[in-house]
């Protein structure tokens, strides 16, 4: 097989009989699912994995940027000339801000000097783009989200009727926006919330499902169905009573009962929007179920409840842990993945549960996380080579004290603390620690 590369991009797809050492792998010709490859995204380390991919697949696709040694390339070919004509315009951009130094602040503003962003930007191209352009271009998607998300809740109050419509080209645009950079999207995600636990959680559910689809190995159509159903899967509770939704203490049986309704009013709900598919149907109705049988409403177990309806329970559960809600507060994201691995076999599929760890890592984006200096960071960034040593933004200096100019630092390339040391992780807290709102740190 021939190479294919785009001039554009510094991905290139490889027989794997061209494949060495050396090479990361971000793309395979098959799911991810059911390989020993428990990443989406790995470093060719061994003449092992080499067989083990000349075994499972013919072609693979190759990322330049993340390769090592002779593997590596920075930049596309098109981009590099791009870079150098732009190179004095950007110059001055950043010398602007030079007193805020190499603070997330300065990035975003560079590039939104750099690109016009009043309007969002109508970009469907997949091709992959940086934490910070893509935020720029992609936090008009969330606020439009949440408005139709209002939307729907104000119909249903005032007339009775909901468009729903308005979520098809929403999810589509999120989709695409995942496809260019899924850390930007869930970064989104964190820093655009509202408040208001039906929205928040509605966004984030659809866009964690998008992005677990999309990491084992979805395709486009079953990606965008996950999005659907995620933003509307709780929609039925529209129907509730608040008074119950709201209570700060455990519910009772009767109203847990009452709770578990939410799902036929969804349906009821859906049942006349003929622009979704009887799939995202399929999701709403089980998202609930639960492997071992134990979930409602119709106690299904197993292959009786579809992967994907899998997929959004497991999904609605993490959600659900990590946002504050009036009977509980809001666990981290550490925190969270340990109750999902106390659920492994039970309530939830193993190898579900264990993709899922392996697709957004130990520290996921928006994560806050205490760093061994005493200051506190949030992630902004995955690294796919080294999980464990992700890009942060410094929010909290070891006082405790805020960071007006928050600067970014990237554990990837081992910086040292002023005494010497490496830069390391303590420990994984959760989204409100020390009265933090990550919004606040937020370019608006």
């Amino acid at each position: 097989m021939s190479k294919k590369t785009s001039p554009d991009s510094t991905n290139e797809r490889l027989s794997v009989d061209d494949l060495q050492i050396g090479m990361f792998v971000s793309e395979l010709d098959r799911p991810w699912l059911g390989t020993p490859f428990l990443l989406q995204g790995f470093l060719i380390k061994n003449e092992k994995e080499l067989s083990q991919l000349k075994t499972l697949c013919k072609s693979v696709m190759i990322d330049r940027r993340r390769s090592v040694g002779e593997h590596f390339s920075s930049f596309p070919r098109r981009e590099a000339h791009i870079l150098a004509r732009n190179a004095s315009r950007a110059s001055s951009s950043w010398e602007e801000n030079s007193e805020q130094g190499d603070s997330f602040f300065a990035v975003v503003r560079s590039l939104e000097r750099l690109e016009p962003s009043a309007h969002r930007i109508k970009n469907t191209s997949t091709q992959t783009t940086s934490v910070e352009r893509e935020i720029i271009n992609s936090a008009p998607i969330i606020i439009d989200v949440h408005r139709a998300l209002e939307s729907i809740h104000q119909g249903q109050i005032t007339s009775g009727k909901i468009e729903i419509d308005k979520v098809s080209g929403l999810v589509e645009e999120i989709a695409t926006s995942i496809e260019r950079n899924p850390d930007a999207m869930l970064w989104l995600s964190k820093l655009k919330s509202t408040d208001q636990y039906s929205y928040d959680h509605a966004v984030d559910v659809s866009v964690y499902l998008m992005i677990f689809g999309r990491f084992l190995g979805l395709d486009k159509i079953a990606v965008e169905q996950l999005g659907q159903a995620g933003m509307l899967q709780d929609i039925g509770k529209t129907r509730l009573e608040s008074d119950i939704l709201r209570k700060p203490t455990a519910l009772s049986d009767k109203e847990f009962q009452h709770i578990q309704t939410h799902v036929a009013h969804t349906l009821e709900m859906l049942a006349d929007q003929s622009e979704f598919s009887s799939e995202v149907i399929r999701i709403v109705k089980g998202h609930h179920e639960r492997y071992d049988g134990s979930g409602y409403p119709n106690s299904f177990k197993g292959d009786a409840i579809g992967l994907k309806a899998e997929l959004s329970g497991l999904i609605d559960t993490f959600c659900a842990m990590t946002r504050h809600r009036p009977f509980r507060a809001a666990v981290s994201s550490q925190k969270a993945l340990e109750s999902l691995s106390s659920m492994r076999g039970k309530e939830f599929r193993p190898a579900l549960v264990d993709q899922f760890i392996q697709c957004i890592g130990l520290y996921p984006i928006g994560s806050l996380v205490e760093l061994n200096t005493g200051e506190v960071a949030v992630v902004i960034q995955q690294n796919q080579v080294r999980r464990l040593r992700p890009r942060l933004m410094i929010l909290l200096g070891p006082d405790k004290s805020v960071e007006k100019r928050p600067i970014s630092l990237d554990l990837m390339y081992d910086p040292q603390t002023p005494t010497g040391e490496m830069y390391r992780i303590i420990k994984a807290l959760p989204s409100n620690a020390y009265g933090i709102d990550p919004a606040e740190f937020f370019l608006e």
